[in-house]
């Protein structure tokens, strides 16, 4: 089990903006310094520090100044893990969504410790907070963060308390990864996102294509609700799933315009998690 984590290991993310900070890692920084990649000019009076000296730039000054080249001290983050583990989570028809979850958990929170960055994780579960892990770099916490999402019991529904562990991150030096199926109306994911904001996010979209594209055969069918457990039965046909797949279509489309209208791009897994195209969308994502 711990060996899947590994495949994680080459991922990273690019953060569009310079961190503030003095702690070193992997990221742009704010802070000027003497390591990292070239940032500008300054006079020297301002920055004295005659080891950095432009030659060509001070001999060239009309006004006879003296400049030192200043670099990016590069800076790390904290990366918090928002796990939806509402009661949706547990359903599936083509694949685990709990067990994708738990993976995807662990594995973001072991590329962040490779590249340098602390990894929290929470889970919840309606207005709950089911389980966390503090910001941490120690060795294992990857694995910590999959164990812990795999031995949660789903439950729960609405977006409360996503909205409430949300609004209480950290608003510098962070980027959030919520794991979700998002199976929820686009009124209640902007307000997620709005609660969010201005944090940089990156979504990561657990789908099921049996339960977006059910099978056509005839017959009954008892069908659960996965956010209120409440059961019911249907008669099953092919128009029937024809209407469930177009309904489903419509419901992705919605959320895309609200993802689209804050400028994000969510990481879509249908059923299962190929690395190399993970490994792709990430290096693409706009954060």
């Amino acid at each position: 089990m711990t060996a899947d984590l590994h495949l994680f290991d080459a991922l990273a993310w690019r953060m569009a903006q310079p961190q503030p900070g003095l702690r070193q890692g992997a990221h742009r920084g704010r802070m000027r310094g003497a390591g990292g990649a070239f940032a500008d000019l300054a006079p020297l009076l301002a920055y004295p520090d005659a080891r950095r000296l432009d030659l060509r730039r001070s001999l060239t000054d009309p006004m006879g100044g003296f400049f030192v080249r200043r670099f990016e001290r590069p800076a790390d983050i904290t990366l918090h893990v928002l796990v939806d583990a509402s009661a949706s989570l547990g359903a599936g028809a083509l694949s685990d969504r709990q067990g994708l979850a738990a993976l995807m958990a662990g594995g973001l929170a072991q590329a962040a410790r490779r590249g340098g960055d602390r990894a929290a994780v929470q889970a919840v579960g309606g207005d709950e907070i089911l389980a966390a892990l503090p910001p941490s770099r120690r060795a294992g916490i990857g694995q910590e963060a999959r164990d812990l999402i795999a031995a949660l019991i789903p439950t729960g529904s609405g977006v409360g308390g996503l909205i409430a562990a949300a609004s209480s991150l950290p608003r510098r030096r962070v980027l959030v990864g919520v794991i979700s199926d998002f199976d929820i109306s686009a009124p209640e994911l902007a307000l997620l996102l709005e609660a969010l904001s201005p944090r940089p996010v990156l979504p990561i979209w657990l789908r099921d294509s049996g339960l977006e594209e059910p099978p056509g055969d005839f017959g009954l069918a008892e069908i659960r609700d996965p956010e209120t457990g409440r059961r019911r039965t249907l008669l099953t046909s092919g128009r029937w799933a024809a209407r469930q797949a177009q309904a489903s279509l419509r419901h992705r489309q919605s959320l895309r315009a609200v993802f689209a209208g804050q400028g994000l791009r969510p990481v879509e897994i249908r059923d299962s998690i190929d690395i190399g195209d993970l490994i792709a969308t990430l290096d693409e994502a706009p954060l």
